[in-house]
């Protein structure tokens, strides 16, 4: 069991990495000869474009042979990242980085197909994002201290030697226990509720996102440069998978609507006060506690997803609501800064998890009203 988890690990960390690692990504690539930062920023988004290309059209494909849709996966990313260093022309880079999407879209199927109609997936989706997520946020404290330069970005050497140390983890997927217990008829949500946790899925990213894009600016009115921006950015990502901590240990499922509730609190407090409260303490602390929010909230979320699941290919949907989620919020983050200023600005994150919390009542409060009655009084199963 152990040995499969780490597998799942492994590879949650290479299909999500580039999203971790998305602002060092354009960052470098910006500072290649004959880009700027749109240009880097449309470049690198090819990228996004290869992930939601194989999760709308290609989900199901693990279904007939996982083992060669990782190896292809794997060459993918490995293949993609490693071009990536080599290549200039902005038309050569982009395929590869959607090269890269592919495959990292690949490997998340694979993912999803493994935990699809699991009970308890909110455990297991925890554990991964502890565990992978660690892996990732070492990553990009990594990547976020190498130096730029006008003739090739190392990062992608970085990433692309990260992805050739997990690879070989994912050997142990073979190992899958048998006797996973599979989701009850108390985890069935219908269309309606369904259609509620993506809004959960959407905002949420978004709003990360969004506030991720903006964290530059306020570095600037703080006075940090943008090495010191990223190395705070880096820091506190790694410890805000601590937060995974929370859903990879709850047994209980009918405490599952007041842990989600607080992750939404603690994400909206830690947002009023990095756009309210302007010095470096705040801007790490607040960074830190908003990844620790978006860690407590994103598994249980993913979870009950997953348990209404029948074979990975709706999670691998989700996967592209989250990445429309997050681009919508990093696209009108700026516009909305550089107009109506940093307060107007926090509560526009703030209002759209106020949304969130009202879907997630709805979903997680008819989950509760479905368990049976010995676990409605708090009993763990």
């Amino acid at each position: 069991m152990i040995l499969w988890i780490v597998s799942l690990s492994a590879a949650y960390a290479i299909a999500l990495n580039g999203t971790m690692v998305m602002p060092v990504v354009v960052l470098a690539m910006s500072k290649l000869a004959g880009y700027n930062e749109g240009l880097a920023t449309i470049v690198a988004s090819a990228e996004l474009a290869g992930v939601a290309i194989y999760g709308l059209f290609l989900p199901k494909l693990a279904q007939r042979s996982w083992k060669a849709v990782a190896i292809c996966g794997v060459l993918a990313v490995l293949a993609g990242e490693a071009s990536s260093f080599w290549q200039q022309s902005p038309s050569l880079l982009a395929l590869a980085r959607f090269i890269t999407g592919l495959g990292e879209g690949a490997i998340f199927s694979i993912v999803a197909m493994n935990l699809a109609s699991l009970a308890n997936a909110e455990r297991l989706w925890g554990a991964l994002a502890l565990i992978g997520g660690t892996a990732m946020g070492i990553l990009l404290f990594v990547v976020s201290l190498m130096p730029h330069q006008q003739a090739q970005a190392p990062v992608f050497l970085a990433i692309t030697a990260f992805v050739a140390l997990m690879a070989p983890f994912m050997l142990f997927m073979a190992r899958r226990p048998r006797d996973l217990q599979k989701a009850t008829v108390h985890s069935r949500l219908d269309r309606k509720k369904m259609t509620l946790a993506m809004i959960i899925v959407f905002m949420v990213y978004a709003v990360q996102a969004g506030q991720w894009a903006i964290c530059g600016y306020v570095g600037e009115r703080i006075g940090l440069d943008n090495s010191e921006v990223g190395f705070y950015l880096a820091i506190s990502s790694l410890a805000g998978f601590l937060g995974a901590v929370v859903p990879a240990m709850t047994h209980d499922k009918a405490k599952r609507l007041p842990v989600v509730l607080l992750g939404f609190v603690i994400m909206a407090i830690s947002i009023y006060y990095l756009f309210h409260v302007f010095t470096a303490s705040v801007f790490l602390a607040t960074q830190v506690l908003v990844n620790i929010g978006f860690f407590i909230v994103t598994p249980f979320v993913t979870g009950v997803l997953t348990e209404n699941d029948p074979d990975g290919s709706l999670m691998s949907r989700i996967l592209v609501i989250a990445i429309i989620g997050a681009t919508i919020g990093t696209a009108i983050a700026g516009p909305i800064f550089s107009m109506a200023g940093a307060s107007v600005f926090a509560w526009s994150c703030i209002l759209p998890l106020v949304l969130a919390v009202v879907c997630a009542i709805l979903v997680f409060g008819h989950l509760h009203r479905s368990l049976p009655a010995t676990v409605r009084t708090g009993l763990s199963e």
